[in-house]
Parts: C-alpha cells; sequence; structure tokens
C-alpha cells in the first residue's frame, strides 16, 4: 500500500530544507563526503525502525527516501551561497 501524502509533504520540507543549507560558509564545510556520512547515518537510525505498521511496500520508510531525495535536490537545486 503506497500512500502519496506522506511522500509529497516530505519531499516539499526536504525541498525547503536543502535550500536552506549555506554553500561556501566559513563556519561550516559540507563536502561530498560529509553529505555520505550524514546519510548512512540517518539510514542506520531508521532502517530498524521501518515502514508503519501497516505499509509493507519497502523495508525502509518511503516517506524518509522522499525527504531524502527532497533534500539532496533542494541543495543542488537552490542552495545559498553564503
Amino acid at each position: 500500500m503506497l500512500i502519496l501524502a506522506p511522500m509529497i509533504f516530505a519531499l516539499i520540507l526536504g525541498l525547503v530544507i536543502g535550500s536552506q543549507i549555506k554553500l561556501n560558509a566559513t563556519d561550516m564545510d559540507f563536502t561530498k563526503a560529509s553529505f555520505i556520512v550524514i546519510i548512512l547515518a540517518a539510514i542506520i537510525i531508521v532502517w530498524p525502525l521501518g515502514n508503519y505498521p501497516f505499509y509493507n511496500d519497502l523495508p525502509i520508510s518511503t516517506t524518509f527516501l522522499s525527504a531524502l531525495i527532497g533534500i539532496i535536490v533542494g541543495r543542488l537545486l537552490f542552495a545559498r551561497s553564503k
């Protein structure tokens, strides 16, 4: 069973959060390696939680995947510099 409303909301929220990531900031540097580490840590945390009890499409939350895609796309398309 695939419910679209939480996935769409998570994608929009991910786009907003991803667009607010500052690139070329002096106090913090987001490199490709740091994003990979953050993604892996998030997957390790989310994997045991699984999907909502009556959703059985993937072993990992589809809403989490949608938010993660939104953050990455928002960062690539709308990221601010300084």
